[in-house]
């Protein structure tokens, strides 16, 4: 019997000796985690950090006329330090041998047993090396990633003046001190001006200047015109004169003054036909003007035209009867018209008026002996 449990203690101790020899086979020291440089993380994430703020502030201030957006940044992961490898296990002491009745097992539960404590994760055990130092928390990255929009934003427009404005140079205002141009009525007015003054001064030739550059300016400009004319004829220029005249009338048919002087000037030449055109061009203006119709009877006596004389006579008298030149030449178209004795009568009112010269008193007291 004793030598049975002899043998049994050996067959015992054989399989508990392979089962600890299998066991160091198995279970292997694990390789020593590489230690993660925490420090250059945390310094690289914050370096980050920063350019990405710096950036957006820089793009938010160049851009004045952008409408400012807010940037969220995502924050920087940080890369988490690898977990800690579990310390290797030390090597399983020899387990003491019980009593007989726990030693006397079949090697199939030994077996068991062994893959059982195989199957259980071993226990942590306290290690030696210093524990991990505790991260830094980082800098909430919504402090330095959002921009913060203004309170009020202004609208674009509104922005975009107030940075013309800003970027404009200031700049003096200048006062323009050159008078405004004038038009050609005014500066036919200062020609004809300062022609009035050269005239009074003797200085005829060059007042005929200065209105011939008024009526240039402002050829409808009826004083320069006139002075221009009463001008030239003085300087005996009667061809200027009945030029200028002539163009005035064409355009201003109503001037009888121009008419009348036109007239005489072609008169004085004998051109009687020539005068009674200018004169029947601004006949419908003058009905009312003795002078004009007493110088177109005496144009329409000259040509022969005695009744036509005539009537320009009695219209004469009518505006003006107490005219005794009228009624001198009203007589005469009546005598040649072989009316007698109104032309009598009409000598008679011409000697009664006074108002006839020496010589034109002794014609009419020999017509009516």
């Amino acid at each position: 019997m004793s030598l049975i449990n002899q043998m049994l203690k050996d067959l015992d101790a054989r399989h508990e000796s392979e089962a600890r020899g299998r066991l160091h086979r198995e279970v292997r020291a694990l390789p020593a985690a590489p230690q993660t440089p925490l420090p250059a993380i945390a310094a690289g994430a914050v370096l980050l950090l920063v350019a990405g703020g710096g950036w957006l502030a820089f793009a938010h201030f160049a851009d004045g006329r952008a409408q400012p957006a807010a940037v969220v940044v995502p924050p920087v992961p940080v890369a988490a330090p690898a977990p800690l490898a579990a310390a290797p296990l030390p090597p399983v002491a020899a387990v003491p041998a019980t009593d007989a009745p726990a030693a006397v097992v079949a090697d199939e539960n030994s077996g068991l047993k062994l893959a059982a404590a195989l199957d259980k994760p071993p226990a942590e055990l306290p290690s030696k090396r210093p524990p991990p130092r505790p991260q830094a928390d980082p800098a909430p990255p919504a402090a330095a990633t959002r921009v913060p929009a203004p309170a009020s934003t202004p609208a674009p427009a509104a922005r975009e003046t107030v940075t013309s404005k800003s970027a404009a140079p200031a700049t003096p205002a200048v006062v323009d001190k050159t008078p405004p141009a004038k038009t050609p009525a005014e500066r036919a007015d200062t020609d004809y001006r300062r022609a009035v003054a050269l005239a009074g001064g003797g200085r005829g030739g060059e007042a005929v200047d200065l209105l011939l550059d008024a009526l240039r300016a402002d050829g409808g400009h009826v004083a320069s015109r006139q002075l221009l004319a009463r001008l030239l004829v003085e300087q005996r220029r009667h061809d200027e004169a009945m030029a200028i005249l002539a163009e005035g009338l064409a355009a201003q048919p109503g001037q009888v003054a121009w008419a009348m002087l036109l007239a005489r000037l072609q008169a004085d030449r004998g051109d009687f036909a020539a005068a009674s055109r200018t004169l029947q061009g601004s006949l419908p203006y003058a009905t009312g003007n003795a002078d004009y119709q007493g110088f177109a009877g005496f144009v329409a006596h000259r040509l022969g035209r005695q009744k036509e004389s005539a009537e320009f006579y009695q219209a004469a008298v009518r505006v003006a009867p107490g005219e005794g030149r009228w009624w001198f030449g009203l007589g005469l178209a009546l005598e040649a018209d072989q009316r007698s004795a109104e032309a009598r009568e009409a000598f008679a009112r011409a000697r009664a008026s006074g108002t006839l010269n020496a010589d034109l008193t002794a014609i009419v007291d020999q017509k009516l002996r």
